[in-house]
This record gives C-alpha cells, sequence and structure tokens, in this order.
C-alpha cells in the first residue's frame, strides 16, 4: 500500500516513526471506509474466504482500534467505549502472544471491574475525569532523563540532571507548549486517501478471484491429527501464521467454509459471518461466538495463574514469559517523502466502484 500511494522508489523503514505508522493506518481507514458497503455487498455476508476475513479483521477490527483508543475516546472522556477498546486490544494481544500487551490492559480492567463491584469513589473519578489521568508528560519526561544520564548514574546525579532539564532546556519545554506543523494539507490527505481506496479495490478484486485458493499450512508431525499453524494467503503471496488471522483460527472449533459454526447447515444468504470468522444463521446465534468467548476465557484464566504463581514466589524479575517474542529493530534513516504530483484521482475511484459488479 505504502508504493502504491507513495511511489515504487519511496523507502519505509523498517521501524517507522509514530507519525508515519499513524498516516498509514489512518489513510487505510479512510480509504476502505469509502468502498466498505460496495466491497462487502460484493462477496456478501456468509463469505469466509480466510484472506477475505483476515483483511476485513485488519480494517475493520484493529485499526479503528488502535486509532481511536486514545487519540478519540480517551482524549474525549468516552468511557464506556474506551473500556469496551481496551478489552478489544487485550483479545489482539492474547491472539498476537504479546505477553507485556496480554498482561497490561487485563491489569486495568480488574482493577476498574473491582473499584465499580465495591463502590470505591476511585471508579466515579476515573469516569467522570477519565483524560485526566494520562501519562504522557510522566513519560516524556524520564525518557528526557533517560537521554541525558548514563546507566551508571547515581540517584543523585539524575534528580540534579532533572532539575537541570525541567528549567534550562527550551527543546525539552517547547515540547509541551508547541504545537507541531503537519507536513499534509487536507486536499493532499483526500488524493492519497483516494489512492489508498484504488488500491485496497484492487486488492479485494484479486481476492475476490482468489476465493477459497487459499491453503492450510500445517506443522510436521507424526501425529494421526496434523496442527494447523497458519496459511499461505492466495493474493498476498505470503505465509502467515494463526496469530495473524482473525480470532476464530486460534479457537479450538476452526470456521467451516460455508456452513454455520453451530448447526453445520449451508448458511445460504440467510447467515452472517463475524469479525472473529465464525458464522451462524440467526436463529442460531447465542449474542455471542462461543468458541472465541472460550478462547478468551482461557486466556484469562492463564493470565489470572501466571499472577498468582510470581504472587508466591515473591520474586520480581523478568521470566522468559513477561517478554515479547518480537525483537525490535532500530529504526533507519528516511528520506522525507512527498506525494505523487496531485492529480484528481476522484474521477478514477469512481470508475473503479462502479466496476465492482462486473468483477
Amino acid at each position: 500500500m505504502f508504493h502504491f500511494v507513495f511511489g515504487k522508489n519511496k523507502k519505509l523503514a523498517k521501524k517507522p516513526k509514530p507519525w508515519r505508522i499513524n498516516l498509514l493506518l489512518e489513510l487505510a481507514r479512510s480509504g476502505w471506509v469509502k468502498i466498505k458497503n460496495e466491497v462487502m455487498q460484493k462477496f456478501g455476508s456468509t463469505c469466509k474466504d480466510v484472506e477475505y476475513r483476515t483483511v476485513i479483521d485488519l480494517l475493520d477490527n484493529l485499526i479503528p482500534a488502535t486509532l481511536d483508543v486514545y487519540a478519540v475516546l480517551f482524549r474525549s472522556g468516552s468511557f464506556e467505549e474506551y473500556v469496551e477498546t481496551v478489552f478489544r486490544i487485550w483479545t489482539f494481544a492474547l491472539r498476537w502472544k504479546r505477553k507485556n500487551y496480554n498482561k497490561a490492559p487485563l491489569i486495568f480492567l480488574s482493577d476498574l471491574f473491582y473499584w465499580q463491584d465495591n463502590h470505591h469513589p476511585f471508579a466515579d473519578a476515573i469516569k467522570n475525569y477519565l483524560p485526566c489521568f494520562n501519562d504522557y508528560y510522566v513519560e516524556n519526561t524520564h525518557s528526557r532523563i533517560r537521554a541525558n544520564t548514563s546507566s551508571n548514574a547515581t540517584a543523585e546525579t539524575i534528580i540534579k540532571q532533572a532539575y537541570v532539564i525541567a528549567d534550562h532546556d527550551p527543546i525539552f519545554k517547547d515540547t509541551f507548549r508547541k504545537t507541531r506543523n503537519y507536513s499534509y494539507n487536507l486536499s493532499t490527505l483526500k488524493f492519497l486517501s483516494d489512492k489508498t481506496s484504488l488500491f485496497l479495490l484492487n486488492y479485494f478484486r484479486n481476492i475476490f478471484h482468489n476465493q477459497n485458493n487459499s491453503t492450510p499450512l500445517y506443522n510436521n508431525t507424526r501425529k494421526k491429527e496434523k496442527k494447523l499453524r497458519g496459511y499461505k494467503l492466495a493474493t498476498l503471496g505470503k505465509e502467515v501464521d494463526l496469530r495473524h488471522l482473525p480470532t476464530a483460527y486460534s479457537t479450538s472449533y476452526l470456521p467451516k467454509s460455508g456452513l454455520c459454526d453451530n448447526c453445520g447447515l449451508p448458511l445460504n444468504n440467510n447467515g452472517v459471518v463475524f469479525a472473529c470468522g465464525h458464522g451462524y444463521h440467526p436463529v442460531c446465534y447465542g449474542r455471542r461466538c462461543v468458541y472465541c468467548e472460550n478462547f478468551y476465557k482461557k486466556g484469562i484464566f492463564e493470565n489470572v495463574n501466571s499472577f498468582l504463581k510470581r504472587v508466591e514466589k515473591g520474586t520480581d524479575t523478568l521470566t522468559q514469559d513477561d517478554l515479547d517474542d518480537e525483537i525490535n529493530e532500530e529504526e533507519e534513516e528516511e528520506s522525507e517523502e512527498t506525494a505523487d504530483e496531485e492529480i484528481d484521482v476522484s474521477a478514477t475511484l469512481e470508475a473503479a466502484i462502479n466496476n465492482i459488479n462486473y468483477w
């Protein structure tokens, strides 16, 4: 998507800067909104193609939650929606097997529900003044102090450096009182958003013609029952493991193509496939996906047991289970990209949307 929108010769760092990540996510969301209804209507409500469901999960579930949880819900004080999204983000971390992020949201939710169940005044305080509970300034202060002290610095040295930074560092002060000029204006963002829509349309068109061509991947085992480890996505041309797929593929009950995951009868046109990847007839759906609910419950129980074991040991040292599996790579130098010459792609996008019926 990056190269389609910004040009094939543009370079994206292995670890992009936060503002660039946010830009790409926002383009993906805004580009998807423009074509969502037409694309989903073309595929129908009962399509269970694994690549299609994976992309829908990304565009309709993961990206909106990531963009909104802090910038919109937290900062606007939308408490109920914020709490719900925190839980949703925890489900992502559980599926992705990100050990630290798998624990932190549950700690917050556990504390919150404890305060509510015991009518503690802090429950109302955090609900009524949510945006005030912000550690942005604390984290930035800590980062600046770490950058100006050595690992062997004494407590006294660190305290002195903190005073110097807070009182005499204009750059530090400017990060809190000055706004930054964003390099993209509204017309440019619209142009980039339209190009993103074109990219997504091309991708979905290829997925439509590759339906049911994505092949399962199994672990090499001598046991009679092979264990699914992922899929080779036909259009993307990549092998992905279960953590990249919708939640249903991490459960004990895998989605059945074309069938209701409760009664086993064909879905036809009167069923619905949900974000998790499981699908049901209206009469078979009990207001929750039982398979994914059990997966989440198991994840909560395992986290609780892990906490209890840590408490019983009485140690405060990191274990391997506390560390995330993925290794962060150093950020590369990035050249400043500018959008291609802003041409009017609105007509091209409109024609592409109208052409969906002829896929």
